[in-house]
Protein backbone atom coordinates (compact mmCIF):
# COMPACT_ATOMS: atom_id res chain seq x y z
CA UNK A 1 0.00 0.00 0.00
CA UNK A 2 1.24 3.83 -1.03
CA UNK A 3 1.98 6.28 1.58
CA UNK A 4 -1.30 7.90 -0.49
CA UNK A 5 -3.45 5.55 -0.55
CA UNK A 6 -2.77 5.19 3.39
CA UNK A 7 -3.20 9.18 3.66
CA UNK A 8 -6.40 8.87 1.10
CA UNK A 9 -7.89 6.00 3.66
CA UNK A 10 -7.27 7.64 6.90
CA UNK A 11 -9.15 10.94 5.64
CA UNK A 12 -11.99 9.26 4.57
CA UNK A 13 -12.68 7.47 8.22
CA UNK A 14 -11.28 10.95 9.84
CA UNK A 15 -14.19 12.54 8.07
CA UNK A 16 -16.74 9.97 8.67
CA UNK A 17 -15.93 10.08 11.97
CA UNK A 18 -16.35 13.78 12.77
CA UNK A 19 -19.23 14.15 9.97
CA UNK A 20 -20.79 11.59 12.76
CA UNK A 21 -19.83 13.60 16.10
CA UNK A 22 -21.62 16.39 14.29
CA UNK A 23 -24.30 14.91 13.08
CA UNK A 24 -25.41 13.18 16.78
CA UNK A 25 -23.75 16.38 18.89
CA UNK A 26 -26.47 18.23 16.25
CA UNK A 27 -29.25 15.71 17.14
CA UNK A 28 -28.58 15.70 20.95
CA UNK A 29 -28.38 19.80 20.67
CA UNK A 30 -31.57 20.34 18.89
CA UNK A 31 -34.21 20.01 21.83
CA UNK A 32 -32.29 22.23 24.12
CA UNK A 33 -31.51 24.66 21.69
CA UNK A 34 -34.79 24.98 20.41
CA UNK A 35 -36.62 25.44 23.34
CA UNK A 36 -34.47 27.55 24.98
CA UNK A 37 -33.31 29.72 21.94
CA UNK A 38 -35.15 29.64 19.22
CA UNK A 39 -39.23 28.72 19.85
CA UNK A 40 -39.06 31.91 21.88
CA UNK A 41 -42.58 33.59 21.91
CA UNK A 42 -41.09 36.47 19.56
CA UNK A 43 -40.61 34.31 17.24
CA UNK A 44 -44.42 32.37 17.37
CA UNK A 45 -46.21 35.94 17.27
CA UNK A 46 -44.12 36.73 13.93
CA UNK A 47 -47.48 34.69 12.74
CA UNK A 48 -49.77 34.23 15.65
CA UNK A 49 -51.03 37.84 16.16
CA UNK A 50 -51.45 37.80 20.23
CA UNK A 51 -54.83 39.78 20.35
CA UNK A 52 -56.46 36.29 18.12
CA UNK A 53 -55.72 34.20 21.66
CA UNK A 54 -56.34 36.67 24.90
CA UNK A 55 -57.14 40.52 24.60
CA UNK A 56 -57.44 40.60 28.48
CA UNK A 57 -54.12 38.88 29.10
CA UNK A 58 -51.13 40.90 30.26
CA UNK A 59 -49.07 42.26 27.55
CA UNK A 60 -44.86 42.96 27.77
CA UNK A 61 -42.32 44.37 25.41
CA UNK A 62 -39.38 41.66 24.70
CA UNK A 63 -37.90 44.34 22.72
CA UNK A 64 -39.04 43.03 19.71
CA UNK A 65 -43.04 42.97 19.75
CA UNK A 66 -45.41 42.75 22.55
CA UNK A 67 -45.59 39.25 24.09
CA UNK A 68 -48.66 38.33 26.03
CA UNK A 69 -48.38 36.27 28.90
CA UNK A 70 -51.90 34.40 29.12
CA UNK A 71 -50.51 31.38 31.04
CA UNK A 72 -50.42 33.03 34.92
CA UNK A 73 -47.04 32.78 36.45
CA UNK A 74 -46.97 30.40 39.01
CA UNK A 75 -46.23 31.83 42.72
CA UNK A 76 -42.16 30.26 42.84
CA UNK A 77 -41.84 32.79 39.52
CA UNK A 78 -42.43 30.20 36.90
CA UNK A 79 -43.84 30.99 33.62
CA UNK A 80 -45.12 29.31 30.79
CA UNK A 81 -44.50 30.50 27.18
CA UNK A 82 -45.84 29.02 23.82
CA UNK A 83 -43.16 26.31 23.91
CA UNK A 84 -44.12 24.87 27.21
CA UNK A 85 -47.58 24.05 26.03
CA UNK A 86 -47.52 23.77 22.04
CA UNK A 87 -44.11 22.09 21.57
CA UNK A 88 -44.25 18.46 22.78
CA UNK A 89 -40.73 17.32 24.68
CA UNK A 90 -38.26 15.71 22.77
CA UNK A 91 -36.45 15.35 19.22
CA UNK A 92 -39.71 14.98 17.61
CA UNK A 93 -41.26 17.79 18.71
CA UNK A 94 -38.15 20.36 18.14
CA UNK A 95 -38.55 18.62 14.54
CA UNK A 96 -42.56 19.48 14.48
CA UNK A 97 -41.58 22.89 15.63
CA UNK A 98 -39.21 23.63 12.35
CA UNK A 99 -41.41 21.96 10.26
CA UNK A 100 -44.56 24.34 11.20
CA UNK A 101 -42.24 27.32 10.69
CA UNK A 102 -41.39 26.42 7.45
CA UNK A 103 -44.79 25.83 5.91
CA UNK A 104 -45.89 28.94 7.24
CA UNK A 105 -49.23 27.15 8.32
CA UNK A 106 -51.11 30.14 10.19
CA UNK A 107 -49.42 32.83 7.60
CA UNK A 108 -51.06 31.31 4.28
CA UNK A 109 -54.45 30.27 6.14
CA UNK A 110 -54.65 33.99 6.76
CA UNK A 111 -54.03 35.05 3.17
CA UNK A 112 -56.70 32.02 1.69
CA UNK A 113 -58.96 32.53 3.92
CA UNK A 114 -62.83 32.74 1.85
CA UNK A 115 -64.92 35.43 2.70
CA UNK A 116 -67.63 34.44 0.98
CA UNK A 117 -67.61 31.25 3.63
CA UNK A 118 -68.12 33.66 6.20
CA UNK A 119 -71.89 33.77 5.31
CA UNK A 120 -72.03 29.93 5.31
CA UNK A 121 -72.78 27.78 8.18
CA UNK A 122 -68.94 25.34 7.23
CA UNK A 123 -66.84 29.25 8.10
CA UNK A 124 -64.87 29.04 11.14
CA UNK A 125 -62.71 32.09 12.50
CA UNK A 126 -59.47 31.14 12.50
CA UNK A 127 -58.61 31.13 16.46
CA UNK A 128 -61.53 28.46 16.89
CA UNK A 129 -60.46 26.52 13.87
CA UNK A 130 -56.99 26.16 15.90
CA UNK A 131 -58.25 25.95 19.17
CA UNK A 132 -60.51 22.88 18.06
CA UNK A 133 -57.33 20.89 16.11
CA UNK A 134 -55.03 21.33 19.86
CA UNK A 135 -57.68 20.56 21.92
CA UNK A 136 -58.28 17.41 19.40
CA UNK A 137 -54.29 16.89 20.11
CA UNK A 138 -54.30 17.77 24.11
CA UNK A 139 -56.80 14.74 24.50
CA UNK A 140 -55.13 12.47 22.01
CA UNK A 141 -51.87 12.51 24.01
CA UNK A 142 -53.27 12.80 27.58
CA UNK A 143 -52.50 16.41 27.71
CA UNK A 144 -49.05 15.83 27.70
CA UNK A 145 -47.70 19.39 27.32
CA UNK A 146 -50.01 20.25 30.95
CA UNK A 147 -47.74 16.50 32.16
CA UNK A 148 -44.43 18.44 31.62
CA UNK A 149 -44.92 21.10 34.54
CA UNK A 150 -47.91 20.12 36.17
CA UNK A 151 -48.20 16.80 38.73
CA UNK A 152 -51.76 15.68 38.84
CA UNK A 153 -51.87 14.20 41.72
CA UNK A 154 -50.12 17.18 43.88
CA UNK A 155 -52.22 20.03 42.70
CA UNK A 156 -54.34 20.91 45.43
CA UNK A 157 -57.65 22.99 44.48
CA UNK A 158 -58.32 26.01 46.52
CA UNK A 159 -61.99 25.43 46.49
CA UNK A 160 -64.13 22.42 47.21
CA UNK A 161 -65.30 21.91 43.80
CA UNK A 162 -62.31 22.10 42.27
CA UNK A 163 -61.10 19.50 45.21
CA UNK A 164 -64.05 17.05 44.45
CA UNK A 165 -62.85 17.32 40.19
CA UNK A 166 -59.74 16.90 40.40
CA UNK A 167 -60.32 13.57 42.56
CA UNK A 168 -62.81 12.76 40.38
CA UNK A 169 -60.68 13.39 37.68
CA UNK A 170 -58.04 10.91 39.44
CA UNK A 171 -59.93 8.08 39.90
CA UNK A 172 -62.05 8.28 36.18
CA UNK A 173 -58.37 8.81 34.67
CA UNK A 174 -59.93 11.82 32.88
CA UNK A 175 -57.16 13.84 31.11
CA UNK A 176 -56.65 18.05 32.00
CA UNK A 177 -58.05 19.22 28.60
CA UNK A 178 -61.75 17.27 29.49
CA UNK A 179 -62.15 20.25 31.89
CA UNK A 180 -59.82 23.03 31.29
CA UNK A 181 -60.69 23.35 27.67
CA UNK A 182 -60.94 27.26 28.22
CA UNK A 183 -58.10 27.95 30.40
CA UNK A 184 -55.47 29.87 28.86
CA UNK A 185 -57.16 31.79 25.31
CA UNK A 186 -59.68 33.64 24.35
CA UNK A 187 -63.03 31.61 24.89
CA UNK A 188 -64.18 28.96 22.26
CA UNK A 189 -66.82 26.76 22.72
CA UNK A 190 -66.56 23.32 22.01
CA UNK A 191 -67.74 21.14 19.53
CA UNK A 192 -69.86 18.76 19.27
CA UNK A 193 -67.22 16.00 18.48
CA UNK A 194 -64.63 17.11 20.72
CA UNK A 195 -67.68 16.95 23.68
CA UNK A 196 -68.95 13.29 22.56
CA UNK A 197 -65.24 12.47 22.71
CA UNK A 198 -64.74 13.37 26.49
CA UNK A 199 -68.06 11.71 27.40
CA UNK A 200 -66.40 7.96 26.49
Amino acid sequence: MTLSKFLTGRIVIVAAAVATVLVIGGLAALEPVTRSFVAQDATCLFCHQNSEYNAASTVLWDGLRPVTRPHKATKEGGQASCVSCHVPEGMLGSVNFYTHILTLTDFFGRLHEDVGDRDKERWLPPTARRAYVVRKGFLENDSAPCRTCHIESEIKPKRKRGQKAHKNALRDKETCIVCHDNLVHKNVEPLEDFLKAVEK
